[in-house]
């Protein structure tokens, strides 16, 4: 485990003490390790009273300006992290900490040592995804499958802890697609495009209602936009091109 952090670094940080020309922090994803914030890096503008912008206890994002590991003093600032990276910082920090009481309480169902539990699920499974929040997201979605490198013995635990604690962000999209046929036997060809089109979804659940006047409603559900957007495109080529096939007509247009 890295020690320290880098320069540049952005870390999560409590706030222990202020004084009238800084204030003394700890780093919270270094094992508390102490470092300190100038008052001119508290905030962009003059600073009359210290404490009108930081108070003690408090948790902020600062980024690490130097490391002096002769003196052992990280000084950090402030104001060199936006207020978007400080958000996007905060959230992962946060999913960090639940996936890692995850481990903790995974461990101890199995009677196993919190070292023995990361070794068996948080590292196989950090060498396919960026995060082991990202992971379990993936887990509580698809299942055993979706743990692939983890030993058979903690897989079945694992699920049944991530699908209990962690609810998937689906993403939905919808759109209309319209239809028009004159062919006598149009609504078994009709039945027969979306036959065809349906199992065209490889990762999304895409499903077609009928509403009338020959629209039908295309809902593609996904973990992403990305994979809802891919996977419904390809039912409507299908759909759309089976329909043009048999002489009928078809438009789509997403849903706002």
């Amino acid at each position: 485990m890295v020690e320290e952090p880098e320069s540049g670094e952005i870390v999560v940080v409590r706030v222990s003490k202020v004084l009238a020309y800084g204030a003394f922090v700890e780093l919270i994803e270094y094992d508390n390790k102490p470092g300190f914030v100038h008052i001119s890096q508290v905030a962009s503008r003059w600073v009359k009273n210290i404490r009108n912008y930081v108070k003690e206890n408090e948790t902020r994002v600062a980024q690490v300006l130097s490391v002096d590991r002769g003196k052992n003093q990280i000084d950090l600032s402030l104001i060199k992290v936006s207020q978007q990276a400080a958000r996007q910082k905060l959230e992962s920090w946060k999913q960090f900490k639940r996936v890692k009481k995850m481990v903790e309480i995974l461990a101890k169902s199995q009677k196993k040592t919190f070292d023995e539990a990361w070794k068996a699920v948080a590292e196989p499974l950090l060498e396919r995804h960026e995060s082991l929040f990202d992971a379990f997201q993936e887990i509580a979605a698809k299942g055993e499958i979706a743990a692939e490198g983890v030993p058979e013995k903690w897989a079945k635990p694992l699920v049944e802890l991530v699908q209990k604690n962690i609810k998937v962000p689906f993403k939905t999209l919808k759109g209309i697609l319209t239809i028009k046929s004159e062919a006598p036997d149009a609504i078994e060809k009709i039945r027969k495009a979306f036959r065809e089109g349906l199992p065209k979804a490889k990762e999304a659940k895409v499903e077609a209602h009928y509403k009338g006047g020959g629209h039908y409603e295309i809902i593609s559900t996904a973990m992403d936009f990305k994979t809802a957007d891919r996977d419904m495109t390809a039912v409507r080529d299908t759909v759309i091109d089976e329909i043009e096939k048999s002489k009928g007509k078809a438009e789509f247009a997403k849903e706002e």
